[in-house]
């Protein structure tokens, strides 16, 4: 089985509070995967984990077998975060 993303062990903490508490899974090769769970259960911070938007506290992920993300896979990927995340870099008016 080829997998596409793994998570090993991720977490991640605001001083005490833990958000994501030793997250652990595999997403197979053409498979449709959703993540479900209440609001605050960590579904946005660990997207934005995946998408180097936020650091972990520990643990990696892994795209196609590489640690990490790069810009060159986040091309590749479409997310919708909750809240929005702009470049800091360009105004509204470059494209």
């Amino acid at each position: 089985m080829s997998v596409v993303l793994s998570l090993k062990n991720i977490k991640k903490n605001y001083g005490s509070l833990k958000a994501l508490d030793d997250i652990s899974f595999d997403v197979p090769k053409g498979s449709v995967f959703g993540i479900l769970g209440p609001n605050g259960s960590g579904k946005t911070t660990m997207l934005g984990i995946v998408m180097d938007i936020l650091k972990a506290t520990s643990g990696n992920f892994y795209w196609n077998g590489e640690q990490g993300s790069s810009s060159e896979t986040r091309k590749q990927i479409g997310t919708l975060l909750e809240t929005p995340n702009f470049y800091h870099y360009l105004s509204a008016e470059k494209t």
